[in-house]
């Protein structure tokens, strides 16, 4: 035999070829699959496989693996069909039938369909119970459905339920709070908001709604002190500045009021309801330049309101720039045209400008004029109560009741008694058997002012 070791070691290498390819085949009995080196990464490859594994699911877990890809996948819509499209779950383990239905209820949730999503939710939970396992998920979902379709008893039984097991759960006890708020159960709110403030101080949007739950309570003190530390935690929060200028304002402190605005309007230079506030405060001092550039500013941030309109018509009124304030007193009545005020303002203006037949279609109507004079006279603003007084005047010539609310104003108010005696002799003169009781008062007033006149030795300084 010649060459005997090739031919050995050739036998020798086709025998292991052979037993290779058949350990290797998975046909093979009683073989097993060796170990494989797991392929490098391939983001279209596991896409693929993927999407064959929610169209040709496997095994006894399949449809549900099937389901929960296809959910996690965005696909809603397809969810819910092929959830209630089966028409037998009894084949399904009791975990598994939970689980779809608890798919079916995140699908009916992300589709805005929260009433189904309730339905879906509560065949969950009670096959949870029958099973003894935990509801938390379930209840937190549930209550969220609730919460979305205002049935707030119910999210906050499912809250609640939540907190009972996990107390330290801060998102659910905030869910909580905001269902008692948007019920209007003050107390109950302010619990849960209490609770959250402790457990976490630095959150301005918490002390914010405690401070909000403590006002609607009348505690405004207490609400007060809370906005403060809302304001300090969250200085760009408009909605803060804005309830911490009210309670300021309402509590007599127009000036912290002011520096509240001012601080978060260095964060919100553009929100016209800031601007507003800037302006209505600086109105409310006469601080009349401030406040029509406020409002002006107010315009510009996007608040064309027809009270932002008439407010600068009426500070250029009271700054007597009646030309100025024209244009203004127009776009408010466009915007408003019930608003008494505007009318009687632009009326004012136009008689300012000698425009007499524009004034009359603005003053046909003198109640106006005089319920603003009686509201002056209260007030002791004597000079502002007989402008209009006599506004109205020169549009009802004549008027009796006006030459009597134009003689008390100087009888009460005004030591050098000549106009308001003038003033008595017309309303009696001009009163021809109505209003008796006035016309007692006046012939009275006028018997008891003789004496005062008689000694007065020089003309009025007072002027009518």
């Amino acid at each position: 035999m010649s060459n005997p070791p090739g031919r050995f070691w050739l036998l020798l290498a086709c025998a292991l070829g052979s037993a290779g390819c058949v350990a290797s085949s998975p046909d093979h009995p009683g073989g097993t699959l060796p170990e494989r080196v797991a392929p490098a990464p391939d983001s279209t490859r596991s896409a693929s496989v993927d999407r064959d594994t929610v169209r040709r699911p496997s095994g006894r877990d399949g449809p549900v693996q099937a389901l929960r890809a296809a959910y996690m996948e965005g696909a809603y819509d397809a969810v819910v069909r092929r959830i209630r499209s089966r028409r037998r779950h009894d084949s399904l383990r009791a975990s598994e039938t939970e689980e779809l239905y608890v798919l079916l209820g995140r699908a009916e949730q992300a589709r805005g369909r929260h009433a189904a999503a309730v339905d879906a939710f509560r065949v969950a939970r009670r096959v949870a119970g029958d099973e003894k396992r935990s509801t938390v998920a379930i209840d937190r979902a549930l209550g969220d459905s609730y919460a979305a379709l205002y049935r707030w008893p119910e999210a906050a039984s499912a809250f609640e339920r939540v907190l009972d097991v996990r107390p330290d759960e801060r998102a659910v006890r905030q869910a909580l709070g905001e269902v008692y708020r948007r019920s209007r159960k003050w107390s109950e709110a302010r619990a849960q908001y209490a609770q959250l403030v402790r457990a976490d101080s630095s959150n301005g949007r918490w002390w914010m709604r405690l401070g909000q739950c403590n006002r609607e309570l009348n505690h405004t003190e207490r609400a007060r002190r809370h906005f403060r530390e809302a304001h300090r935690r969250v200085p760009r929060s408009a909605e803060v500045a804005l309830s911490l200028s009210r309670l300021h304002r309402a509590e007599g402190h127009p000036e912290a009021a002011r520096r509240v605005v001012d601080t978060t309007l260095t964060h919100q230079p553009g929100d016209s309801r800031l601007w507003r506030r800037r302006a209505d405060l600086a109105f409310e001092r006469d601080d009349l330049e401030r406040a029509r550039r406020a409002y002006v500013r107010t315009l510009a941030t996007g608040d064309s309101s027809a009270t932002v309109y008439r407010r600068i018509g009426l500070v250029d009124v009271r700054r007597q720039q009646y030309a100025q304030a024209l244009p203004f007193l127009r776009r408010s009545l466009r915007r408003d045209s019930s608003h008494a005020r505007t009318t009687l303002y632009l009326g004012v203006t136009y008689l300012r400008l000698d425009s007499l037949q524009q004034a009359g279609a603005y003053l046909q109507n003198t109640k106006a004029l005089e319920h603003q004079g009686a509201v002056y006279s209260r007030r002791g603003k004597v000079s502002a109560a007989l402008e209009a007084y006599k506004t109205a005047l020169r549009l009802r010539p004549g008027r009796a009741e006006l030459y009597f609310r134009l003689a008390t104003v100087y009888d009460e108010h005004y030591r050098d008694k000549v106009p308001a005696a003038r003033y008595y002799r017309r309303f009696l003169r001009a009163n021809e058997g109505a209003l008796p009781e006035l016309r007692r008062y006046a012939t009275s007033r006028l018997e008891a002012l003789r004496t005062a006149l008689h000694m007065q030795q020089r003309p009025s300084a007072s002027s009518e």
